[in-house]
């Protein structure tokens, strides 16, 4: 009977290797195909995606650098909108071609490093997966990382051949070095976590007593990051210390600064918290083992995730190089991930960079040290669990494909598969952009969409109320110059309406109201049941001497 099962998987691994080259073309294709039948025209609600593009044209229009979320992707983008014009399709695609990259360089760097299993097991997910694929056609930042982390690892597992106790530095070595380096700082300017990958980097390089090279790599890789330093403050006189994203995650509350800086303990609880949710939630569901309505989190589960994590570090430790190096990469960024994010975001985006690495360390974590010890039946579960996945995988994955607003939004039907909140709200954009004066500023809570549907016209963000006194709100108002402020009824549940609205504008300008009844006069109301209103500010009424009407536009929100 063990030979049987020893067969079977033996059979298994030596057939995926007879047909791997073919296999990978089809899953190759397949991602190709799914990334184009998941195609999303339209920017997402979440609005970082829309941020991102908001900054690229800053940086073309005004010259101002972009510092917050990482540069390096809003120089990209700027630099595509400076050849291209601002074509939201062309930005997109780009994301597509750095994912389909990605998926080329991925398995060219681990073929032959892991089994044909896991490696197959793991494209197979991600070439199906519709929360994969939805980063094939968004202006979001990942797709953008996550081909200069695959381009990382192949340049990693490349120095790996090399022979480190006759290291020299020549030029060969040289070039290798300063690529690594380039790569990291490429990393971490665009996205903070991307630090990481230089401490992985000479963690692993430590590790194997390659002291030589850690100097070295340290050395260029400080003096590319200075040079960058150096280079922008010389030019936008930007210092160092100058990101407040930075900042936010050091906060309690990312939004609230007064409440004062984490501390240890705090810290701790987000990791621990962290790790419940995007182990045991986002990444299960990822796999297909949790479906999309199932919010719960599983600490047993989390905790077995990180048991078959430690048994197969320890395992490639001594076996496999390549997935020591990537087990070590993974702890790092998700380490960082887990501490530094409030538990609030809840963003399973925010680690879809590290899913093709934690799937291909885990599954190989399950298969590899079973081998060792002739645990036959043990390889037959895994793989008969990687079947259901992958099932499940594609199953979730098709249900979500929606040809008719792709259609619809490519013949021009732009606002086409929103929810109406979101209609509205766009439709007053466009209006602010055909009907005012370019002069007339307006204010609301999502600034950078209005813009993209506003083609172009400026939008002030208000994201908080930063008093409660009318007439401090009314000074903050004057002098941004606002004219106006579009007031919207967007969910708070975006998946369904429940009646509860993102009321941050409301409650600002019911301050104002109710001590200045006719300091807002509508100009333009799209929609009924979730409505945008545009108001008109009329400063004179705010005015002390001025004599007040009662006016009901506004009711606070109880919302």
């Amino acid at each position: 009977m063990q030979e049987k099962h020893s067969t079977f998987a033996l059979k298994t691994e030596n057939w995926l290797s007879s047909k791997s080259n073919l296999l990978f073309y089809v899953l190759l294709g397949a991602y190709t195909l799914f990334s184009l039948l998941y195609f999303n025209v339209k920017p997402s609600i979440a609005g970082d995606d829309s941020s991102y593009i908001i900054r690229a044209i800053n940086f073309i229009e005004t010259n101002k650098f972009p510092t917050y979320q990482g540069p390096a992707y809003p120089l990209f983008l700027s630099l595509i909108i400076w050849i291209a014009g601002m074509n939201l399709i062309i930005l997109k695609l780009t994301s597509t071609a750095f994912m389909i990259g990605f998926i080329f360089i991925f398995y060219r760097s681990f073929r032959g490093k892991v089994s044909y299993i896991s490696l197959f097991y793991t494209m197979a997910i991600l070439s199906t997966s519709h929360h994969f694929l939805f980063f094939a056609s968004q202006t979001y930042s990942e797709a953008f990382f996550i081909v200069l982390q695959a381009i990382l690892f192949y340049f990693v597992f490349k120095g790996m051949s090399s022979r480190p106790n006759i290291w020299i530095p020549d030029k060969i070595e040289i070039t290798f070095l300063v690529c690594i380096s380039l790569l990291c700082v490429a990393l971490f300017l665009t996205r903070t976590v991307g630090f990481g990958a230089i401490v992985a980097i000479v963690v692993f390089y430590l590790l194997q007593k390659q002291f030589a090279r850690v100097l070295y790599l340290s050395i260029f890789f400080a003096g590319i990051l200075f040079l960058f330093y150096t280079v922008r403050y010389a030019g936008w006189g930007i210092p160092v210390k100058s990101g407040e994203q930075s900042s936010q995650l050091l906060q309690k509350n990312p939004y609230e600064k007064t409440e004062g800086r984490e501390d240890f303990k705090g810290f701790l609880t987000r990791y621990k918290d962290n790790s419940n949710l995007y182990l045991s939630k986002h990444l299960m569901r990822i796999a297909g083992f949790r479906s999309e309505g199932n919010r719960n989190i599983s600490p047993i589960l989390t905790i077995t995730l990180y048991l078959i994590f430690l048994i197969g570090l320890v395992y490639f430790a001594r076996k496999n190089k390549a997935l020591f190096f990537t087990s070590i990469y993974l702890a790092i960024m998700l380490g960082i991930t887990f501490f530094s994010l409030q538990k609030t975001w809840d963003q399973y985006r925010l680690i879809i960079p590290f899913v093709p690495l934690a799937l291909l360390v885990l599954s190989e974590s399950l298969i590899s040290p079973g081998k060792d010890k002739k645990l036959f039946f043990i390889d037959n579960l895994v793989l008969a669990a990687f079947l259901v996945s992958a099932v499940l995988t594609f199953n979730n994955g098709t249900k979500t494909i929606d040809i008719t607003t792709l259609s619809k939004n490519l013949n021009g039907d732009k606002l086409y598969g929103y929810t109406p909140d979101w209609v509205n709200y766009l439709k007053m954009a466009e209006y602010c952009h055909n009907e005012l004066d370019e002069k007339m500023f307006v204010a609301c809570r999502k600034p950078n969409m209005a813009r993209i549907y506003g083609k172009g016209k400026k939008f002030h963000g208000i994201y908080r109320i930063p008093s409660k006194n009318a007439d401090e709100l009314v000074q903050y108002l004057k002098e941004r110059d606002i004219s106006h402020v579009m007031m919207a009824s967007l969910r708070k549940n975006p998946q369904r309406y429940t009646g509860q609205s993102i009321n941050t504008i409301q409650r600002f300008l019911a301050v104002i109201v109710k001590q200045y009844p006719n300091s807002l006069e509508v100009v333009k109301k799209f929609g009924s049941q979730e409505p945008t209103y545009l108001f008109k500010i009329n400063y004179a009424a705010t005015e002390p001497d001025k004599t007040i009407i009662k006016n009901d536009t506004i009711q606070q929100s109880g919302n």
